[in-house]
């Protein structure tokens, strides 16, 4: 994936060949970096461990009931009848099949409220590069973690981290 995207910048690079280089100017940045530092990230990491230890509780309390089923029918499986065995064995069946799709449903869950928590502070600082790149005249803005070597002159981390508000 990173040599894909490396191609994909020297590919850009090589097409502005009819460009003076002098005109073209790179920063980078430690994307990484500011987006941790941002205090809706912070915000958003509680709400999201919060949500998702909700969700494994109640995939833990199905599961502890399961087993008090499966317990309880294996100690009085000698003692019960053939129709209540029947019963039994199916209340535990369904019993399974629902936690399964519970899990399911909760793992579906917890990425939409992941989307829905983290896709506006991703536009936030997306649209905070984008700012920098016009106001200071970037054509392109990369992020290190694709670069194999860059210039810190170059290094737009302190300029985007001030648009966010990050002190």
């Amino acid at each position: 994936m990173k040599k894909l995207t490396l191609l994909t910048v020297f590919a850009m690079i090589l097409s502005l060949g009819n460009l003076n280089a002098q005109k073209v100017k790179f920063g980078h940045i430690n994307g990484n970096e500011v987006y941790r530092k941002m205090s809706e990230v912070k915000k958003a990491d509680t709400i999201y461990s919060a949500y998702v230890a909700q969700l494994e509780n109640q995939i833990k309390s199905m599961q502890e009931e399961y087993n008090k089923k499966v317990a309880d029918y294996q100690a009085n499986e000698t003692t019960l009848s053939a129709l209540m065995k029947e019963t039994k064995l199916e209340e535990i069946k369904s019993l399974g099949e629902r936690i399964q799709k519970f899990q399911v449903s909760a793992q579906e869950d917890a990425i939409k409220k992941q989307n829905e928590i983290y896709e506006p502070i991703r536009k936030k600082f997306n649209e905070a590069l984008k700012n920098i790149a016009v106001k200071n005249g970037y054509r392109f803005i990369m992020d290190r973690s694709v670069l194999l070597y860059y210039d810190d002159a170059d290094d737009v981390t302190a300029i985007v981290e001030k648009e966010l508000g990050i002190k």
